[in-house]
């Protein structure tokens, strides 16, 4: 099978474990939304962005550095360099979340409800730092059956847990303890996988931790900002505003930022040869990321269209009536928001790629500030709106920036003329969604999607190198080399 087969497998596979997921994902939304009600709804949201602040530091950038040495022809084992990793995270996990925890405490120290949710919330901090320790093995072998399928059985065990929590009524620590499931469930699962494909074990070496976690600075800096990017605003939110717009914020987070997953997963499945390529062949690399940009459109420009008018439909049909008004323009703001970061995930790939790490990190605090600065002058006088207009602004932002560096480094802007290819599906989609508005909200959704990816194939936006990769994923072959 070639690379580029090999990559559109793995985001087939990926895609198709977590959109199969989707459906309990929502449902599982649903049950938690319905069960706690907007007040402790926002409570539970509250400590989840907060807690989240932290979670950048559970894989601190090391496993993009493993991934760029052993995809770059550098000295190293795959399976030194993890085993090395995981030694490390085995020794900070437990502090980590306890800091977490304690500062948490210390910030909402008139909220009891939220320190609580905090201390539960925190103990999923070790799960993630020690499952990301196996993700590098997965990214260089370009192998995902294991992270799908923990991916999928972590959203049927969630969904479980929730319903258990309702009908038994254990009250919001319960629902806050279900949240920690999926990060454990990844842990086991691909800790068992990963040491079938590599066999790993923990190393303990000083200079070599040392020299990673040195080399994984700049990356680690990214992660940081990024991190506190996306959960800045929901923590000031929860500080200059009430538990309404809260739920609402998060209730708007949870169902746009779940079609993320597309972007998050084709970026980590075609990170090693996007840094292959720059390493060994500026043209190959050239080509991926520009194949990259007219794939992530080709899914993006829906997401950011026909989201407008589905917003509030989907509220209701997956919540309650009670979070319709405050949560509907914020997913809508959402939806826009989503459509471009799936351009800033490729670009961010393609940077550190070609070793533009102190570039993005520039950008990416100055744009971490401007956003800081948005969301404290417009939460007060907009609440979770206003969450929303800062990150349009500041994502924007991103991708007209990175766009001139990357220029530098040979690779072609945006093919923003590709959108006029899209444009029959776009109506196609919004034909079939009128004609169906009125029944269940399933209807409008598949002939919204029919009629896009309808349109879109007459329109001529699946090249046929995109089709030849696409067939390739699903067609038996022989297995890349790593």
């Amino acid at each position: 099978m070639s690379r580029a087969a090999a990559i559109a497998r793995g985001v087939a596979l990926q895609v198709v474990a977590r959109v199969s997921a989707l459906p309990l994902a929502i449902v599982t939304l649903g049950v938690a939304t319905r069960y706690l009600g907007e007040h402790q709804y926002g409570v539970m949201t509250t400590a989840i962005v907060f807690i989240g602040l932290f979670e950048t530091l559970t894989s601190q950038g090391i496993g993009t550095v493993i991934v760029r040495r052993v995809s770059g022809r550098a000295q190293g084992s795959l399976a030194r360099l993890v085993g090395i990793d995981l030694t490390l995270s085995l020794v900070y996990a437990v502090p980590l979340a306890l800091t977490a925890a304690s500062i948490g405490i210390l910030t909402y120290k008139n909220s009891p409800e939220t320190q609580s949710a905090l201390l539960v919330l925190a103990m999923g901090l070790i799960c993630s730092a020690l499952a990301s320790c196996f993700d590098a093995v997965f990214d260089v072998h370009v192998r995902y059956g294991s992270v799908a399928t923990a991916e999928f059985f972590s959203r049927v065990a969630t969904l479980g847990a929730a319903v258990l929590v309702s009908v038994t009524d254990a009250g919001l620590l319960a629902m806050c303890a279900v949240q920690i499931i999926p990060q454990l469930i990844k842990m086991i699962v691909t800790g068992l996988a990963a040491n079938r494909i590599t066999p790993l074990r923990p190393i303990a070496n000083l200079d070599e931790t040392t020299s990673l976690v040195k080399e994984s600075i700049p990356f680690t800096l990214i992660m940081i900002i990024g991190v506190v990017y996306w959960r800045v605003d929901g923590v000031l939110l929860s500080l200059l505003s009430d538990t309404r717009q809260v739920a609402a914020y998060g209730l708007a987070v949870q169902l746009a930022f779940t079609l993320n997953m597309l972007p998050q997963v084709f970026s980590r499945t075609a990170l090693s040869t996007i840094n292959e390529g720059y390493a060994t062949d500026p043209e190959r690399f050239r080509r991926a990321v520009a194949s990259g940009y007219k794939f992530l459109l080709l899914f993006a420009t829906p997401v950011a269209v026909l989201g407008i008018p589905l917003a509030g439909r989907l509220i209701t049909a997956i919540s309650s009536d009670e979070f319709a008004s405050a949560a509907t323009p914020v997913l809508r703001l959402f939806f826009v928001a989503v459509g471009i970061t799936f351009l800033t995930s490729i670009i961010s790939d393609a940077m550190v790629a070609a070793h533009q790490q102190k570039y993005l990190t520039t950008l990416s605090t100055v744009n971490l500030i401007v956003n800081i600065a948005l969301n404290a002058a417009l939460i007060p006088l907009f609440g979770a709106v206003g969450c929303g207009i800062a990150l349009i602004v500041t994502e924007l932002s991103g991708v007209v920036f990175t766009q001139m560096r990357l220029r530098k480094v040979g690779v072609d802007p945006l093919p923003f003329t590709y959108i006029l290819r899209l444009l029959p599906g776009l109506n196609l989609a919004l034909l079939g969604m009128l004609a169906t508005w009125n029944l269940p909200i399933a209807f409008p959704l598949i002939a919204g999607s029919l009629g896009y990816f309808a349109g879109a194939l007459i329109g001529g936006a699946v090249p046929p190198e995109m089709r030849a990769a696409l067939l390739g994923a699903i067609k038996p072959g022989k297995k890349s080399p790593a």
